[in-house]
């Protein structure tokens, strides 16, 4: 554990103060105000235009430390708050919150421009792809005396450190302001230690002394402006097939989404929403290799299939970037080129969606020996990837 001696020194030389560090509360640097949680907890939280609150009994007993453990926002009307500590066993090392709370009631996020049921499917299916960081666990919907929250919980074990996340996303009709309050809660603690019932100690005494106020006029002409630049930019960007604002699939299905939010007439979603979902269905890379992994086979009506999804898809016409790959030698002293494709592309080549980036795409050709090629040049994908029918 000698290796993690300097950033344990350097924690507790921030949270004692010793070494001549001090924490600078009260100054605004870039929007950005600190203050001492011991402090500033034991108040009622006025910071936020749009609410104010108490926090919960585990911050107003949170001792004084020379930490940033109150940080508000002005520019984005957020605040987040968070008792630092170590975990740590013989070989890994976590420092930071251990508990932690957020709060946003600004303009924070391009999803606050969906209706709530909208926002609540596409938050869902955006923390199921994130599983590799966190597990979403449940979502929901629970009412409150001012409205309706949509919660999500998720977790993580580490194996050294469990982490717990609990988010609340609630309307409200007080404030003049369409975006949802965000109030979020963090727990990340070491095996055998007793977990903290987050809705019960953490959201519910913020959501039982919240108090709404209306958000100035200026505030929500300035966010009105946001939305306005946000849903032209977005609309460029579809109709002249470029990188997208949004994150997105190759069917483009949240960029349609959101322009119809935005007020535009948008046709339906074409095609499949994932890559992996066109070339690795079931999880296995698409066909059959015959001696070459990157050569893969299929029938000609599944060739036939596949072709009819790319061509339904908004591909832009564009030039073959030169792809070379490399891996290392047998003895693994140098690197040797396993991979190139330079020159014109014998076919035509598409920019793919959602980024239509250079780097990136899929080619039709007919090649004199294996017939009817399907080239594909994609991250995540083999490189010098074929795919033929037989």
């Amino acid at each position: 554990m000698s290796k993690y001696l300097l950033p344990l020194c350097v924690l507790l030389t921030l949270l004692s103060g010793c070494g001549g560090y001090q924490m600078k509360y009260g100054v605004v640097e870039n929007g950005r105000t600190f203050y001492p949680l011991c402090e500033r907890a034991k108040q009622r939280i006025t910071d936020m235009q749009r609410i104010s609150f108490e926090l919960p009994s585990l911050f107003k007993q949170a001792p004084c430390r020379n930490w940033p453990g109150y940080n508000y926002n002005f520019r984005t009307d957020s605040l987040s708050v968070e008792i630092p500590g170590v975990i740590a066993n013989e070989s890994q090392m976590s420092i930071g919150g251990v508990y932690s709370m957020l709060f946003r009631a600004g303009h924070a996020r391009i999803e606050y421009y969906l209706p709530p049921e909208e926002f609540f499917e596409d938050y869902k299916q955006y923390l199921s792809e994130r599983n590799h960081i966190s597990r979403l666990v449940t979502a929901s919907w629970v009412d409150w005396q001012g409205g309706r929250c949509a919660r999500f919980y998720s977790d993580n074990d580490a194996g050294f450190y469990l982490l717990r996340v609990l988010d609340y996303f609630c309307w409200e009709s007080v404030s003049g302001s369409s975006f949802p309050l965000h109030i979020g809660a963090r727990e990340k603690l070491p095996p055998g230690h007793t977990s903290t019932n987050l809705d019960k100690e953490l959201i519910e005494p913020v959501l039982a002394s919240l108090q709404i106020n209306p958000v100035p006029a200026e505030r929500l002409a300035l966010w009105g402006g946001y939305r306005a630049d946000f849903c032209a930019d977005l609309k460029k960007g579809y109709d002249e097939k470029t990188t997208s604002r949004v994150r997105d699939g190759p069917n483009r299905q949240r960029a349609i989404l959101f322009l119809r939010e935005c007020g535009y007439q948008m046709p339906d979603p074409v095609g499949p929403r994932s890559w992996a979902e066109i070339l690795r269905p079931n999880g296995q890379l698409i066909g059959r290799t015959d001696g070459e992994r990157t050569l893969r086979k299929v029938t000609y009506a599944q060739f036939a299939e596949l072709e009819a999804k790319l061509m339904s898809l908004q591909l832009k016409r564009g030039e073959r970037p030169e792809i070379r790959s490399s891996r290392l030698s047998q003895d693994g002293n140098v690197l040797v080129e396993s991979y190139r494709a330079t020159g014109s592309y014998a076919g035509e080549w598409y920019r793919v969606p959602p980024s239509y980036s250079e780097q990136n795409g899929v080619g039709i050709r007919n090649d004199p020996v294996l017939g009817r090629v399907i080239d594909v040049h994609l991250m995540d994908f083999p490189t010098g990837l074929r795919i033929v029918g037989e």
